[in-house]
């Protein structure tokens, strides 16, 4: 990457970046050395990789979106099609059984059947990389090393507001893998609106994401994603707090007026269908993991005819509820 033009000081810098390229070494001594220039020296050291460095960032990029697209056309796209079939009717095969018959079956068949729906559906960027040639994964590598030096001249010159080059390699790649997702564009507007609507309610971080998980379960699945009650999470929320003030653990409540959960959503101004509880965590996964494996509340959160949805917190006891 050097250039005749260039100083000898950014001469030799570029130089030994090249030779740690070649030899698979790391660049911390050179990126340790930066603070010693002046800003003169650096600014002409961020010009002259800067004349190289897009187009080698373009070339992976390019290499990177014609493989990922390789995985999800012609005879891959089909048979990503089949297993995406085969994985929902196992799902739905164990959702039918009885409450007993299906317990086991959650761990050794739902969860993984969910899980790989997830590969297919929503593909994550190492996901593609793991099955690309060696001569993708060399160039990968050597882009992340050199947005990770580019990264390191800004920040020896101090650049504000400068978005860091590693970081927007990483975000290529994961908007490049999420473009493939297959998921319905109805559902994923749903929850796009749900995020809206939790911003706007002031809806606590855990239980957007305790929501999001479910409806993104859901879509994997082929049924609706479920659209955010602000009302059912206040529900839900009033609920979790009463268990954990006065020492209860149960749908049905002590507390005058909100007794059944269909009392305590009229309370809140909304209508409920379902009701799940669960104790023992502050992180919405374990509720919702929790619940997925335990076939009753399993099938309550599955269940086709929801539409909406609430998700509340208290501590270490959650509610959640459909509608």
């Amino acid at each position: 990457m050097a250039s005749v033009q260039a100083s000898l000081t950014t001469n030799e810098i570029l130089t030994r970046l090249q030779n740690c390229i070649e030899e698979n070494r790391p660049t911390t001594e050179i990126e340790e050395g930066l603070i010693d220039l002046s800003n003169k020296e650096l600014s002409l050291l961020l010009k002259e990789y800067d004349a190289t460095w897009p187009k080698l960032r373009d070339a992976y990029y390019k290499s990177f979106q014609t493989h990922a697209q390789s995985l999800y056309s012609g005879d891959a796209k089909l048979t990503r099609k089949r297993a995406i079939k085969n994985h929902r009717e196992q799902f739905i095969s164990v959702y039918l059984l009885g409450e007993r018959a299906m317990k086991n079956k959650l761990s050794s068949i739902s969860m993984p059947a969910l899980q790989e729906l997830r590969k297919l559906l929503m593909p994550r960027a190492q996901e593609t990389l793991a099955t690309a040639p060696d001569q993708l994964k060399s160039r990968r590598k050597i882009v992340h090393l050199l947005a990770n030096f580019r990264d390191a001249i800004v920040d020896a010159i101090v650049i504000p507001d400068q978005v860091e080059s590693l970081v927007a390699v990483l975000e290529f790649e994961k908007r490049t893998v999420s473009a493939l997702s297959d998921l319905p564009q109805d559902g994923l507007r749903t929850i796009k609106k749900n995020d809206e609507i939790a911003l706007k309610s002031q809806i606590p971080k855990k239980e957007r994401e305790g929501i999001r998980e479910v409806n993104e379960w859901r879509l994997l699945l082929g049924l609706n994603a479920l659209d955010l009650d602000p009302n059912l999470c206040e529900a839900s929320r009033g609920h979790s707090e009463d268990m954990n003030k006065h020492k209860f653990f149960a749908h049905d409540s002590p507390i005058a007026g909100k007794e059944t959960p269909w009392k305590r959503a009229a309370e809140a101004g909304t209508k409920a269908t379902g009701e799940n509880i669960y104790m023992g965590s502050q992180v919405p996964a374990s509720a919702n993991k929790g619940w997925f494996f335990s076939p009753g509340h399993h099938k309550n959160m599955f269940k086709n005819s929801h539409i909406r949805i609430g998700l509340g917190q208290y501590k270490q006891y959650w509610t959640q509820m459909f509608g």
